[in-house]
């Protein structure tokens, strides 16, 4: 019959392990709690910067990219006036949410509009047009405005990130940064 050996419950070291583990007291073994807390107070405060610099960008970028819309829409309503698409004049009525794409002389008496919204955190302010209106008309034949001035796009939690759009009486639309916009181009 064959031989049994006897089971070993004892575990096996080997010889620079098992000098260590004698030595060692029970404390300097892992990381100890304050480690722990130092490490993910350090997580914490890294996460929070990338988090405000990504929300900051993100801002940046809605408000250029509803400026550059703005204006692509006024050029639009110029352009439709001095084809002479429809036979009739177009123009933008500008709200502090929206901007709208009409055909005719007026907003209020228009038949034809184009809604076109902002994003929710960017908002159009202080609307200086000539006259006190919100309506940028462009004339048949010459392109031109009589509706001359300015108005704001910013940054509705920031109101210092600002892109100034203005409309002289040519017709020519012009978009210039204020405010910390311009951190973004640097």
């Amino acid at each position: 019959s064959p031989v049994k050996k006897p089971i070993s419950t004892s575990v096996y070291f080997p010889p620079a392990l098992s000098g260590r583990r004698k030595n060692q007291s029970k404390f300097s073994v892992g990381f100890t709690l304050i480690e722990i807390v130092v490490s993910i107070a350090i997580l914490i405060l890294i996460a929070s910067a990338a988090s405000v610099s990504f929300s900051n960008s993100r801002a940046i970028r809605e408000l250029t990219t509803a400026s550059q819309n703005v204006l692509s829409i006024l050029r639009t309503a110029q352009s439709k006036t001095l084809a002479g698409e429809e036979a009739s004049q177009w123009g933008v009525h500008i709200e502090q949410t929206q901007v709208i794409l009409f055909r005719g002389a007026t907003y209020a008496g228009s038949n034809f509009t184009e809604i076109y919204p902002l994003p929710s955190t960017i908002e159009i302010a202080n609307i200086s047009l000539l006259g006190s209106g919100s309506d940028v008309i462009f004339k048949r034949i010459e392109g031109t405005t009589d509706e001359t001035g300015t108005f704001e796009l910013r940054v509705k939690s920031d109101t210092e990130k600002v892109y100034a759009i203005s409309i002289d009486i040519s017709g020519i639309v012009l978009q210039t940064m204020l405010g910390s916009a311009k951190l973004a181009k640097e």
